[in-house]
């Protein structure tokens, strides 16, 4: 009974993060309503509201479950047996997923709300990063400082790589600021072969 249960809020889950991505295409985060939302998802009101306090709390969870989706892409793609080419499969990720859902980012403004959301990504982010470098560092591989500023300077540098890149994306690849980080890290891990 549990895992129908579960079933059940799994597909009531993804329903709803389809249609807020469907809708977040027609307009923006603060034109839609949650009865759009159920509408367009198949569920009922009371449904919605069993899970989430509003819109902004379940945009709040589609993004840390999107976020999850591609690190779990992450772990299947790579090994982890070489910093350089972890941490480069993590930033391509991380562009492949900007690119995709850069209609949904584009138009948030920052206020509050927003601002919370992308301290969640930071968060998960920064979680991942000092995951795998504590991982390198255990391994034996030498980094420039000490672990803590490490994960400041990677975190610093994909976050800011990716906005640039965002707003430069017509004078700049995707392959190409992919294979700028990976240029990047290789010194990172001083290993300019």
């Amino acid at each position: 009974m549990e895992s129908s249960l579960d079933l059940r809020v799994q597909k009531t889950y993804d329903a709803l993060i389809t249609a807020l991505l469907e809708l977040t295409k027609e307009k923006s985060l603060d034109k839609i309503t949650v009865n759009e939302l159920c509408q367009k998802a198949r569920i009922r009101r009371p449904t919605f509201y069993k899970h989430f306090n509003d819109k902004y709390d379940f945009f709040h969870f589609t993004v840390q479950s999107l976020q999850e989706h591609y690190l779990a892409k992450v772990e299947e793609k790579t090994d982890d047996a070489h910093p350089v080419r972890y941490f480069t499969t993590l930033f391509q990720t991380m562009i492949d997923a900007i690119d995709e859902y850069q209609k949904v980012l584009l138009p948030l403004k920052i206020d509050a709300t927003s601002f919370f959301i992308f301290e969640t990504v930071d968060d998960k982010l920064h979680q991942q990063l000092e995951k795998r470098l504590r991982h390198f560092y255990d391994m034996g591989y030498q980094l420039p400082t000490n672990i803590d500023f490490s994960l400041q300077v990677l975190l610093g540098t994909f976050k800011q790589a990716a906005f640039w890149w965002l707003k430069n994306q017509e004078r700049i690849s995707k392959k190409e600021v992919i294979d700028e980080m990976n240029n990047t890290l290789r010194w990172f891990f001083d290993m300019r072969q």
